[in-house]
C-alpha cells in the first residue's frame, strides 16, 4: 500500500510506501511532518472513515460465499477513491487550520487486496461493539472462498465484498497508530499547565459567554500533538494494562530504562524518574531532557503496543546522546522484528548509520557472526531489505525514494553536509601544519 500526497504544506507531490520500517530524511522545512501527519491522521480516522463511505447495518449470517478476484480489486479501487477524497476534505481538521491551507491538497489511496493465499482474522465493526466478526478467506485460482460469521449487511453480493475489505483493512494491514511528536518533551513539563489553562478558560466562558474569548484564548494543536497530550494525561490510567511485549518480549520494555541509567514510575498518578546508580527518585519536571523525551515511549511498549500496530516517531534522537541515537536505531529494529511497524522522521546521521549497518548484516559472509558478537549484535537486530522503505524530502517539495543495495541505503540525505564538513576539517588542519612548519 502506498499513499499519493498533493500539494499538502511544503510537499508538492509525494508517493510514500509504507514498508516494516519507513524512514523519512531531509532537511528542515522540506515537509517531513506534513507527510508524517497526513498519514497519521488517516490511519488514526480510518475506522470512522470507512463507516462513512460505507455504512452497516445489523444481520448476523453464516454462509460461504465465492467472490471473483478482479471484482474485489475493482471494489478496493472504488472505495480508496472514496476514502481519499473524503480524508482529502478533512485534512484542515488533522492540522487544525484554516480550510483555506488546504483547498487544492489531495490524499490518494492505492492498495492490491490480496497478497498472501490464504488469511484469517476476526475484527470487531465498531470500537464498542461486542459482536466480533470473522472472516476465512481461502484462494482458489482466480477466486477466494469467503467464509463470514456475525457479518453486517450481506444481503447482496457487493455488500459481502465490501465487508471482506473492511476485514482486509481493519483485521489485516492496520492496527491502532499510535504517535510520538516532536513537541513531546514540552508536554511532558506543560500538560497540567494546559488543563489548567482550559478549566479557566471554561469558568471564565461560563460567566461571560463571549464566544470570541473563546477563539482568542484557546490554544490549537494538530491532531497528533492533541493526541499526545491526551496519553500523558491518561497515564494512570493506561498503566492498568500490559502489552503484549511484557509478556512475550520484556527486554524490550526496560531497554529504554537501561540505556538511560533510569527506572520511569508513576506513583498516585505522580510521573518519577529514579536514577539507577544512587536509587534517587526525581519528579518528571527535574528530570533530564532525554528522560522525558522519551517517557511516551516507554509507557507505550509497556502499556499499550499490540502486533501490527504502526508507531509514529518524529525524530527520535531528541535530545539524545550519539550512542544512544546508535542503541534507538536498535531498538527500533527490534520493534519490526516483534510485528510494530515503525514510521519515524529523523535528521541524525548515526540512526542513518546504524540502520544500514544492521541492512548489511542481513547479507550471508564469513565473518558475519565474529563482527556480531564483536559488536554486540542480536539477530532480531538484523534488518531485512524487504522491511525498508527509506525517503529524503527534497527542497523542492518532493520525495525521493532511496535505493538499498547490498551494503544498504545508497544514499543517507546526510552526505552532502557531512563531504562539506569533512572538506572543512581537512582544509583547517592542513593550514595548521603549514602554519606550524
Amino acid at each position: 500500500m502506498y499513499f499519493e500526497l498533493k500539494n499538502i504544506g511544503a510537499i508538492k507531490e509525494a508517493k510514500i510506501e509504507l514498508g516494516e520500517l519507513t524512514v523519512i530524511c531531509g532537511k528542515n522545512n522540506t515537509g517531513k511532518t506534513y507527510i508524517t501527519y497526513s498519514i497519521y491522521g488517516f490511519l488514526y480516522k480510518l475506522v470512522s472513515l470507512f463507516v462513512e463511505v460505507k455504512k452497516f447495518n445489523s444481520l448476523e449470517i453464516k454462509k460461504v460465499t465465492y467472490i471473483d478476484l478482479k471484482t474485489l480489486e475493482e471494489e478496493l479501487v472504488i472505495i480508496n477513491n472514496k476514502l481519499g477524497e473524503l480524508y482529502s476534505q478533512n485534512l484542515q481538521n488533522i492540522f487544525n487550520v484554516n480550510i483555506e491551507e488546504f483547498s487544492d491538497s489531495k490524499f490518494n489511496i492505492f492498495s492490491s487486496v490480496i497478497q498472501e493465499d490464504n488469511f484469517k482474522y476476526k475484527t470487531k465493526i465498531e470500537e464498542n461493539d461486542d459482536n466480533v466478526c470473522s472472516v476465512i478467506a481461502i484462494k482458489k485460482d482466480n477466486n477466494l472462498e469467503i467464509t463470514i460469521e456475525n457479518a453486517n449487511e450481506l444481503e447482496t453480493k457487493s455488500s459481502v465484498i465490501e465487508l471482506v475489505l473492511y476485514m482486509y483493512y481493519f483485521g489485516r494491514i492496520f492496527r491502532q497508530a499510535f504517535i510520538i511528536s516532536a513537541e513531546r518533551t514540552g508536554i511532558q513539563l506543560f500538560q497540567k499547565e494546559l488543563d489548567k489553562h482550559k478549566n479557566d478558560l471554561i469558568k471564565e466562558l461560563t460567566k461571560t459567554r463571549d464566544l470570541d474569548l473563546l477563539e482568542e484564548k484557546l490554544a490549537r494543536f494538530a491532531l497528533p500533538i492533541e493526541n499526545n497530550i491526551d496519553f500523558t494525561r491518561d497515564y494512570y490510567n493506561l498503566i492498568k494494562s500490559n502489552s503484549f511485549l511484557k509478556e512475550e518480549y520484556p527486554e524490550l520494555v526496560i531497554y529504554i530504562e537501561d540505556m538511560l541509567g533510569i527506572e520511569y514510575a508513576i506513583i498516585n498518578g505522580n510521573r518519577v524518574i529514579i536514577d539507577k546508580k544512587t536509587g534517587k527518585a526525581l519528579p518528571y519536571y527535574m528530570a533530564s531532557a532525554s528522560a522525558l523525551a522519551l517517557f511516551d515511549l516507554h509507557v507505550w511498549l509497556k502499556h499499550k503496543a499490540k502486533k501490527g500496530d504502526i508507531l509514529f516517531i518524529d525524530e527520535p534522537e531528541l535530545n539524545l546522546h550519539p550512542g544512544n541515537q546508535i542503541k534507538i536505531a536498535r531498538l527500533l529494529v527490534k520493534l519490526v522484528n516483534v510485528g510494530i511497524k515503525v514510521f519515524v522522521t529523523t535528521h541524525s546521521n548515526y540512526i542513518i548509520k546504524e540502520l544500514n549497518n544492521l541492512l548489511m548484516l542481513s547479507n550471508e559472509f564469513p565473518e558475519k557472526s565474529k563482527l556480531m558478537e564483536e559488536y554486540d549484535y542480536q539477530p532480531n537486530d538484523i534488518l531485512q531489505a524487504k522491511d525498508l522503505k527509506a525517503y529524503i524530502a527534497n527542497t523542492d517539495g518532493t520525495v525521493s525514494q532511496v535505493e538499498i543495495d547490498e551494503y544498504g541505503m545508497i544514499q543517507s540525505g546526510f552526505d552532502d553536509a557531512i563531504v562539506q564538513i569533512n572538506k572543512t576539517s581537512n582544509q583547517i588542519v592542513s593550514a595548521i601544519d603549514d602554519w606550524l612548519d
